[in-house]
Formats: C-alpha cells, structure tokens, sequence
C-alpha cells in the first residue's frame, strides 16, 4: 500500500505525535519532522518542490509552539483515509493542517502558521448559522 503522499510535522514531539506517525506508517506516508531552524525556508524547498531550493538560511527566532501538520501529494482518497484514521485510532485533531499547494508553497512556516491560526479562529468565532450560510454561499 505504499503511497507517494508526505506529512511534514511541527512540535509535535508528543504521545498524539507518535500516533499520527503509527497511521503515516500504516498509510504508507513518508514522516518530515521540520526543525524550528527551518522555519524561514519556503515551504517548497522543504517539501523538495521543484523550483524550490533551501536557501540554507537558519531561523534563530522563537518560532511557534502550536502543533501543525503540511500534506503533501495527497489524493482525495489519501487524505480520506489519513482523516479517517484519526476517528478510528481515537486521535485528538491538530487544528492547524494544510495541503500543500501552488498557492503557498513559497510562504514560510511562519507565514503558513499565522494564516492558519486566522482561519481556525474566524472558523470557531463564526456561530453555526453562519457557518452554513458561508458554505451555501461558496
């Protein structure tokens, strides 16, 4: 069942972090863990994007200490199964996950995280009406 699919990890040095390594394994998905030294890197040099290259800059900031997952090369039916194994093997969601993408593939892990922490919090500060009338308009 081996699969092309890759799964960057963030701060997640955790026993939630090596369930999500357990279902990549079992996926048959490739593991990164990406050092905070990284952080400034775009994300597609790190994912080995084509086009993308490692500038070999170090970041020496704080960084963030919230978890966060990149999926890279996923299919729809790849990314079921991931979502699907965490139901199954009981593991707490991450909040802040992404696919990688054409459209931020150049953004930095700072960058990515900050953007990501907006969208969850105008997801949850959002009451359910409008919630679906967000979705019907879409």
């Amino acid at each position: 069942m081996k699969q092309n699919g890759a799964v960057y990890f963030y701060n997640l040095n955790s026993e939630r972090g090596r369930q999500i390594r357990m279902l990549c394994l079992t996926l048959g998905l490739k593991i990164r863990v990406v050092d905070r030294a990284q952080y400034t890197e775009a994300i597609g040099a790190i994912a080995g994007v084509p086009g993308y290259s490692l500038s070999g800059e170090t970041y020496k900031g704080e960084g963030f200490e919230d978890e966060m997952l990149i999926l890279k090369g996923f299919t729809g039916g790849m990314l079921d199964s991931f979502l699907h194994g965490f139901r199954k093997m009981k593991i707490q969601p991450v909040a802040l996950k992404a696919v990688l993408t054409e459209a931020n593939c150049g953004w930095n892990s700072l960058e990515l995280h900050d953007e990501l922490v907006k969208e969850h919090e105008s997801m949850h500060s959002q009451t359910p009406s409008e919630v679906t009338d967000n979705k019907e308009t879409e």
